[in-house]
C-alpha cells in the first residue's frame, strides 16, 4: 500500500457513506463531512418507493459488514422507501470502521489548493504537490481541514431545474419559487389535503412526475373532483403515449409505473398536452395563473416552415393557452452545483455539467440505447448503425434495437480523472443532467476511484461481485 493519504468525502447519502465505508475498511485516513444529518436529502423524499430492489440498491461489503453485526438485512428482492434507505445508512455510522470519521453538520463551504490558485499548474500533476484546503462552516466558527485527496458525492437534489422554456426561469417564477413544488411531494400522506380535489399542473416525463402523477390518480376515486394538467416538452413517439416501454423489461417495477403513467393519458381528468412548455406564472394568494403554449405536431411545424421557407422552429406560429390551478408541480430534473469546486481544475461537459470523460462514455451509451440525456424512457430513437468499435464487441445475439440503457455497465476508472489530480466526482452528481443513474453505478464509481488513490487496478474490496 502506497503512503497514507488523506481522504475528505463530502456528501454523507447512500454513496458518501459507501465511500467512508471502503475507504475506512481498506485501513486510510477517511472524514466524510455532512453539512446536515446523514442521508438527510434522502430524507426529502422518504415516502417514495423505488422501482429497484434492494439487491441492486446496497453494497456487497456493507451488506456484509450489517450482516455480522447483527443487523437483519430485507429480503434483496424487495423494494425500500426513501425512508428505508436512509435508514439503512444511518446503520453504516455504528460501524466499526467508521467511528470517529463521520462529520454531520458540517459544511464544506469552499474547496481550494493551499496557497495554488486554479490558474497555476495548468494540467500539470504538480498540483498534487499542494494539499486541498476545505473551508468549513456550521454550528462551530468557521475552520480548515486539509486533505490529499477529494472525492465530491454531495448529489443533486438541492439543485433542481427551472421550469420555464429553455431551462430557464419563465416569466413570473423566480418570485413564486417557493410556491412551487421542484421536490417530490408527498401527495398520499402529510400533504394529502393540498392535492385531493384540487388542480394540480405537473411539468416533465421523467421517473419523478410519473410517480407523482400516479400518486395524484389514487385520489381519483375517493376525490373525483381532483384534476391533473400534465405538460411534457417533447413529442411523444408514434404509438401515442410519454413512456415507451422496454420490452421484456428486466426490472417489472418500472414496467409497471410506465404502463400506468401511460394510461394516465386517456383518464377523463388528465388534460395531457406534449410538445408544450410554460411560458408564464403568477399568482394571486390563491391560485396560480400559468401560461402555455404548444407548437403543434412535427408534420404542421414542417408544413410551415415549407410554406415559410423559414426552418426555425422558434418562429413557428405557437398555440397559447392559461389555466388556473391549485399546485405547480416541476419535475424537470436536477442538475449539479459546481459552487463547491469552481476553484479547481474540474472538466466539466457542456452539454451534461457531469465530469467530461463519464459524460462521453453516457451519451455514447445513450445513442446506443436509443434514449436522450435527460429523457429516461420519455423518448426513444431507432439505434444507430453500429461503429467498428461496436461491431466488434457485440455479440450475434445482441438485438439491433433499443437496448437497456440500464444494463450497459460503465467501470474503467479512467472515467472518473479530471486535470485536478486526486480530485473525483461520485454517485448521481457525476452524471450531471443524464438521469440514467443507479446506485450500483455509484458503488462501482466508489471502487474505481480507491483502484486509483491505492495505485493498485485489482484493489476490490467487493471481491468482484459488481464485475
Amino acid at each position: 500500500m502506497p503512503e497514507q493519504k488523506r481522504i475528505a468525502i463530502i456528501g454523507g447519502g447512500p454513496i458518501g457513506m459507501e465511500a467512508a465505508l471502503y475507504g475506512a475498511c481498506a485501513g486510510l485516513d477517511v472524514r466524510l463531512y455532512e453539512r446536515g444529518r446523514i442521508a438527510e436529502n434522502v430524507r426529502q423524499w422518504g415516502h417514495i418507493r423505488f422501482f429497484t430492489e434492494w439487491k441492486r440498491n446496497r453494497s456487497p461489503l456493507a451488506s456484509r459488514l450489517l450482516t455480522e453485526r447483527g443487523f437483519e438485512l430485507p429480503d434483496g428482492e424487495t423494494t425500500s422507501s426513501g425512508n428505508e434507505l436512509a435508514d439503512y445508512v444511518l446503520r453504516l455510522t455504528t460501524l466499526e470502521p467508521l467511528r470517529g470519521r463521520i462529520y454531520p453538520q458540517t459544511e464544506v463551504l469552499r474547496l481550494t489548493r493551499e496557497r495554488c490558485l486554479k490558474s497555476d499548474f495548468i494540467n500539470d500533476p504538480r498540483r498534487a504537490d499542494f494539499p486541498f484546503r476545505l473551508l468549513l462552516g456550521g454550528a462551530f466558527q468557521e475552520k480548515v481541514h486539509h486533505a490529499d485527496v477529494v472525492l465530491d458525492a454531495t448529489g443533486v437534489y438541492g439543485t433542481p431545474n427551472w421550469l420555464g422554456n429553455g431551462g430557464a426561469p419563465c416569466i413570473g417564477e423566480i418570485a413564486n419559487q417557493k410556491r412551487i413544488d421542484y421536490h417530490l411531494p408527498d401527495v398520499l400522506g402529510r400533504e394529502r389535503a393540498r392535492f385531493a380535489n384540487r388542480h394540480t399542473l405537473v411539468v416533465g416525463s421523467g421517473h419523478s412526475a410519473a410517480g407523482t402523477l400516479l400518486a395524484i390518480a389514487d385520489l381519483f376515486e375517493e376525490f373525483p373532483e381532483t384534476r391533473i394538467t400534465w405538460a411534457v416538452r417533447r413529442e411523444v413517439p408514434p404509438h401515442g403515449y410519454p413512456y415507451t416501454l422496454v420490452p421484456d423489461d428486466p426490472n417489472p417495477n418500472r414496467d409497471a409505473l410506465h404502463r400506468r403513467a401511460n394510461e394516465l393519458t386517456e383518464r377523463h381528468n388528465v388534460d395531457f398536452h406534449p410538445r408544450t412548455v410554460v411560458d408564464a406564472i403568477a399568482h394571486n394568494g390563491k391560485n396560480f395563473r400559468v401560461t402555455l403554449s404548444n407548437f403543434g405536431t412535427p408534420d404542421a411545424i414542417a408544413q410551415t416552415q415549407s410554406a415559410t421557407q423559414d426552418t426555425s422552429v422558434a418562429d413557428v406560429a405557437a398555440e397559447s393557452w392559461t389555466i388556473e390551478c391549485d399546485n405547480v408541480v416541476a419535475h424537470t430534473g436536477f442538475g449539479p452545483d459546481h459552487t463547491l469546486w469552481s476553484e479547481v481544475q474540474a472538466h466539466i461537459h457542456p452539454a451534461t455539467d457531469g465530469p467530461y470523460r463519464l459524460a462521453e462514455k453516457l451519451i455514447h451509451n445513450n445513442a446506443h440505447s436509443g434514449v436522450g440525456l435527460s429523457t429516461g424512457y420519455a423518448e426513444k430513437r431507432p439505434r444507430p448503425k453500429a461503429d467498428a468499435e461496436d461491431e466488434v464487441n457485440q455479440s450475434e445475439s445482441e438485438p439491433q434495437e433499443v437496448q437497456d440503457r440500464w444494463q450497459i455497465v460503465v467501470g474503467d476508472p479512467q472515467l472518473l480523472l479530471h486535470p485536478e489530480p486526486n480530485f473525483y466526482v461520485l454517485g448521481i452528481k457525476s452524471y450531471g443532467r443524464d438521469a440514467g443513474f443507479l446506485m450500483q453505478n455509484g458503488f462501482r464509481q466508489v471502487r474505481d476511484a480507491y483502484k486509483l488513490i491505492t495505485g493498485d487496478e485489482k484493489f476490490d474490496l467487493y471481491e468482484g461481485a459488481l464485475d
